[in-house]
């Protein structure tokens, strides 16, 4: 559909004096401006959007939104200003692109690890039973089998818009969709309508953005009490999830889930292999055990999640059972390689906070019996005080570990590495190697069958970020290209 609106309408209550000009797109991104389209430009943590008008003008952009704040060059479009601007966003959006919110099922996943897990099992079992479903998140936007690319895990208010206004164009009438910490602070969910929102676990990350654990908490926090969702589904293995409950319970029909005693819908582990689990799961709508290939206890917590939001969102119980034993792996999330003869177990996995770190490690050594040797490290210009705490995790629960770089950005990689080792009671022990293709396979060649091998932190990325430019490195690819060297 060409969606397209009259800058008079658009602003329509806000301001007078609107010139009568066709709209065909909005962006708060200069970049993405387009012909006929209105750029928005507000105040930033870096600069105003003004500075980029010129660029937009360039682009197409037939006139400029701005804030009481902007220094007003001289344009060649009308330019618009609206007090309150920032916090009208999502009702401009809104607006454009007719609610498209309010027109599908739309659930929102927030939490430290575990989002695009959920997200992704989810829009998995949708695709199976319905034959459509959308997802927006850090693998990528829109529906599930044909995914663009994605430059951050819950994009602006405008994009949001039109990939929900996208998604319904081809038919997709349910969406998962990751919700940041950032995005809930940076206001880039407004208006959104949220039939259900899960909560998967808050552990230590972003503390270079938020102040302290409290306040990325109470981030968080502002899906469920801001947006009140109809179902809040809440981890209650989590500290900071069980506190929410019966806050929560005051605005939304909440579902507990959990692999403890107490929770609304359980999960018990019947038996763990290097091909999967068996799992026992009991909750509101009966009890059945399934098998899935899905490695970890944290995916039972996953898919617990998955269960209960689907339900909740009307399929049918044995139905639930029966598209969850269907889950496929997510992209970059402890995906298995080898285990051939002759073969270690390789799992790429995307932990890179400490907490999904050692649930990782957890996670492999309960499918295999032999060493576990692990490749990890941490990005550059991003929360430094983590990184000692991955070190003691890795040094805890490996019986090797390689310390390596994961997106040093501007930041040298041996400096990275240092202020990792610093965690280690025996960091001579570890092995230090920046480049880390190099350490993959260093890893690989030294373990051997019965063994597994633990790739964290990159995931489903397809590049290093080193310098302000994006190298192409999959770990997916040096994996496979390590063990048919070894084969």
């Amino acid at each position: 559909m060409t969606y397209g609106m009259s800058l008079q309408v658009l602003l329509e209550g806000w301001c007078t004096g609107v010139p009568d000009v066709a709209v065909a797109g909005i962006n708060l991104d200069s970049r993405r401006i387009g012909e006929g389209h209105a750029f928005v430009a507000l105040q930033g943590s870096r600069a105003h959007g003004i500075q980029f008008a010129e660029q937009a003008i360039q682009s197409g952009c037939a006139a400029i939104i701005c804030d009481e704040l902007a220094d007003l060059p001289d344009l060649d479009v009308p330019v618009v200003r609206v007090e309150r601007l920032s916090e009208r966003l999502g009702e401009l959006a809104s607006r454009f692109w007719a609610a498209p919110s309010d027109l599908l099922t739309l659930v929102g996943v927030t939490g430290t690890n575990g989002k695009t897990s959920v997200t992704h099992f989810l829009a998995q079992a949708w695709q199976h039973a319905h034959g459509s479903a959308g997802v927006i998140g850090s693998l990528g936007y829109g529906p599930l089998d044909d995914l663009q690319p994605a430059d951050h895990t819950t994009p602006d208010v405008f994009r949001l818009n039109e990939l929900i206004a996208g998604c319904l164009d081809r038919g997709v009438d349910r969406i998962a969709m990751e919700v940041s910490s950032h995005a809930l602070e940076q206001e880039r969910c407004q208006t959104l309508q949220f039939d259900a929102a899960v909560f998967t676990n808050l552990s230590r990350d972003h503390l270079d953005y938020h102040a302290d654990m409290p306040a990325y908490a109470a981030s968080k926090k502002r899906l469920f009490t801001e947006f009140v969702p109809r179902f809040a589904v809440i981890n209650r293995d989590d500290l900071t999830g069980r506190g929410w409950i019966d806050e929560l319970q005051t605005v939304s029909q909440v579902l507990s889930y959990g692999m403890a005693p107490g929770a609304e819908l359980q999960a018990e582990i019947l038996a763990m292999d290097a091909d999967g689990m068996s799992l026992r799961v009991d909750g509101p709508w009966g009890g059945a055990e399934l098998r899935t290939v899905l490695l970890g206890a944290f995916n039972a917590s996953n898919l617990l999640a998955t269960a209960g939001t689907l339900a909740l969102l009307g399929m049918d119980w044995d139905e639930v059972i029966a598209q969850l034993e269907m889950i496929e792996p997510v992209p970059g999330r402890m995906m298995r390689f080898g285990g051939e003869p002759g073969q270690p177990v390789v799992v790429v996995d995307y932990a890179h906070t400490p907490d999904a770190l050692a649930q990782a490690l957890q996670a492999v050594r309960a499918h295999q019996q032999g060493r576990l040797l692990c490749v990890f490290g941490c990005g550059g210009n991003r929360d430094r005080g983590k990184r000692a705490e991955m070190g003691r995790a890795a040094e805890a629960l490996a019986d090797e570990i390689y310390v390596t770089s994961d997106n040093p950005r501007y930041e040298s990689m041996n400096s990275i590495i240092n202020d990792i080792l610093a965690g280690l009671e025996q960091p001579g022990q570890a092995h230090a190697e920046p480049d880390r293709a190099a350490a993959i396979t260093q890893a690989i060649r030294s373990s051997g069958p019965g063994d597994i091998v633990l790739i964290a932190g990159k995931g489903h990325e397809t590049w290093q970020e080193v310098a302000g430019q994006r190298i192409p490195f999959s770990d997916v690819a040096t994996v496979r290209a390590a063990l048919e060297h070894a084969a």
